[in-house]
């Protein structure tokens, strides 16, 4: 699921202010938006992982900061059916790298679960929790993707390696079906990630910003810079059709989607010019939140 690409997106939020789980106000002028992730318990709530820690956006409550780590979550995701379980990576507000991490209280409290890497800390700028085997991880850091079959104790650098990472999905009925999104094509592997194909020729000027999966269809939604919000579905060659379905108001690009996994016609958007946006049609129309 989320992602961040450092020269294209790394944005400033610039909203005035939200207010934390205390009840005070916290000035949000300097951080950057990293990742967006529905709530797996609440689809009315959103998660946001910022620069100083991670926030969430819900109806009626608004805008408010989750815990009170207020580290760089540069790599963030939930885990795909426990609403508990949330996974982060990232800097350390004192600086150097988080490692892998995960929550069992959603977001309120953090534990480093290894280094993510081999030869130290990681800061994943890009990671997923598969959906179909959340002990499936996969991560971005220094060119490379690192991969752990065992929930995050144990990573691998993967022999085989693609271009630049912005986003990772993986497909909800098969754990071996993973997919890449990067500057200038979608990648997908069927076998953990060791090798991989290109499958949208069509997209190869453009740039998928970030990949959403629906549950019961296995189809992707892709977030691109210059064909707006597009589906990607299977046709009966084994090939995809890619349609565009919709784009965001004043045709500004999404650089992060969250799909809700219970509806699939609900789902949010972080822009490029940091508006947070909601459809509730799978796309079509888009009505701003902040």
């Amino acid at each position: 699921m989320k992602r961040s690409l450092v020269s294209l997106v790394l944005l400033p939020l610039l909203l005035a202010a939200c207010t934390d789980s205390g009840g005070e106000s916290v000035s949000l002028a300097d951080t950057h938006v990293h990742g967006l992730a529905v709530d797996r318990g609440d689809s009315s709530r959103v998660y946001i992982a910022t620069h100083h820690g991670l926030l969430a956006w819900q109806e009626g409550q608004g805008l408010t900061q989750v815990g009170s780590s207020r580290d760089d979550f540069m790599g963030f995701s939930p885990h795909p059916t426990d609403p508990r379980i949330l996974f982060s990576s990232g800097h350390p507000a004192h600086g150097g790298n988080i490692g892998f991490q995960r929550s069992d209280d959603q977001g309120e409290t953090w534990k480093k679960i290894s280094n993510g890497n081999p030869q130290g800390s990681a800061d994943f700028h890009a990671m997923m929790a598969h959906p179909a085997n959340p002990d499936h991880l996969y991560g971005w850091y220094k060119l490379r993707v690192h991969r752990s079959l065992d929930g995050g104790k144990t990573w691998e650098v993967l022999p085989k390696q693609p271009p630049e990472i912005l986003a990772f999905a993986g497909d909800p009925r098969d754990e071996n079906t993973v997919y890449f999104g990067s500057i200038g094509d979608l990648l997908l592997s069927t076998d953990r990630g060791e090798t991989f194909v290109s499958i949208a020729p069509e997209l190869q000027t453009d740039i998928i910003l970030d990949i959403e999966i629906e549950n019961i269809t296995g189809d992707l939604i892709l977030a691109t810079r210059d064909h707006g919000i597009m589906r990607a579905s299977r046709n009966q060659e084994g090939g995809f059709i890619f349609e565009t379905i919709g784009s965001l108001p004043g045709e500004d690009p999404a650089y992060y989607l969250a799909l809700d996994p219970k509806n699939t016609e609900m789902m949010y958007a972080f822009s490029k010019t940091r508006v947070l946006y909601k459809s509730t049609d799978g796309g079509k129309n888009w009505q701003k939140l902040l």
